[in-house]
């Protein structure tokens, strides 16, 4: 074994024994909460993992996405909480996915460190009141001025939006024959012009917070732009839509492995085939996974290839949830509340976005119907 797979072995133990002696024993507690308790965010930073995903040049552990999604997986196999999962996820994702490539030395040097320490939080502004995520109906704007440029607009739906003490806000700089151009700006939450919202709050993946930002002249400077100017959106939202997704693959099956272990604690042993027949399918989804984080680590800018195969996991991952949810709704003994919260929590993450997967699996079988072989 090599000095990298032992190393990221370690971080991975670490991070089964922060699951497992931090979140499962606050885990009733936690799936409730509408607040991130700071003294979880104390014990990710004291276990020396908030800069797990950032180079060790600027004082991470370096983890590829492939180590990221193992973590996801053991978050929620042994601490049973997504909510937890999402944001601690986020955090790891986001400063790799956004500020390593496309980004000055200077604003690298200013906050993958901070980030890596857990005194810098970031948190991906692109979806509007009432518009979503549809390029077509993003209002947002930045205009140029005097070598800054000026942003105005509303954003929601931000995971990890009150914690954030820095924001990747996606706006419009330019519009021509009806076709806009976004990029994206690095914007302290301090910054002038820039207020924190309450956003649209959501009903489940407790603890972890949503909020918004609303931007009234909130003036940056050039150099936060993040990447080639108008070039943001396929870099930022469609790109870290489909990473995401790769990498919260092994997540959900962490969930799904949680509930069906916990189950089969005090199963009758009638139901020993349903329950072997679902582990069987999620360990064959756990190589699926792990393909799909290979993927995001080789090629995060070939969508297609992520989308595609997510779109089948996706599909075979909906059946093991079903069949879980069954078990549980024929058992003679009521699940408890936290089994009830968490079942609630994987059924809606996984509904999440299901009008767009939709389309897709739509032009998938429409190519096959108009081919001729």
């Amino acid at each position: 074994m090599d000095k990298t797979a032992i190393k990221e072995a370690d971080l991975l133990e670490k991070v089964e024994d922060f699951a497992k002696t931090v979140i499962f024993p606050q885990r009733e507690t936690l799936i409730r909460s509408p607040i991130f308790p700071e003294t979880l965010w104390r014990s990710f930073i004291d276990y020396g993992l908030a800069g797990l995903s950032i180079p060790a040049d600027y004082g991470g552990q370096g983890a590829s996405f492939q180590t990221i999604a193992q973590a996801g997986y053991l978050l929620n196999r042994y601490g049973g909480v997504p909510g937890v999962n999402l944001t601690l996820c986020s955090h790891w994702t986001l400063a790799r996915l956004h500020l390593l490539k496309g980004t000055s030395e200077q604003l690298k040097e200013k906050y993958l460190p901070a980030i890596a320490e857990g005194t810098e939080i970031l948190s991906v502004a692109i979806s509007e009141p009432g518009a979503g995520a549809h390029p077509k109906k993003l209002g947002t704007t930045a205009i140029r001025n005097e070598g800054r440029f000026l942003l105005n607009g509303e954003k929601a739906f931000l995971t990890n939006g009150p914690l954030a003490t820095a924001y990747l806000v996606l706006a419009i700089t330019s519009e021509e024959k009806g076709r806009r151009a976004f990029s994206t700006f690095l914007i302290p939450s301090k910054t002038e012009g820039l207020e924190k919202t309450a956003g649209v709050e959501l009903d489940f993946l407790h603890p972890c917070p949503h909020g918004g930002v609303r931007l009234q002249n909130c003036s940056i400077k050039e150099e936060n732009m993040i990447g080639e100017e108008g070039t943001a959106f396929e870099r930022t939202s469609l790109r870290m839509r489909a990473v995401e997704d790769a990498l919260g693959a092994a997540s959900l099956l962490g969930t799904l492995s949680h509930l069906l272990y916990h189950f089969a604690r005090n199963a009758p042993l009638s139901t020993a085939s349903q329950i072997g027949a679902i582990e069987t399918q999620l360990q064959s989804l756990k190589i699926v996974a792990a393909h799909l984080a290979n993927q995001a680590e080789e090629q995060s800018d070939a969508l297609n290839t992520l989308l595609s195969l997510y779109l089948g996991f996706r599909q075979q991952s909906k059946t093991c949830l079903t069949a879980i949810r069954d078990l549980y709704e024929t058992s003679p003994t009521d699940p408890s509340e936290y089994i009830s919260l968490l079942l609630r929590d994987v059924l809606k993450y996984s509904s999440i976005a299901g009008s767009a997967h939709n389309s897709r699996l739509s032009k998938v079988g429409l190519s096959i119907l108009g081919s001729n072989t």
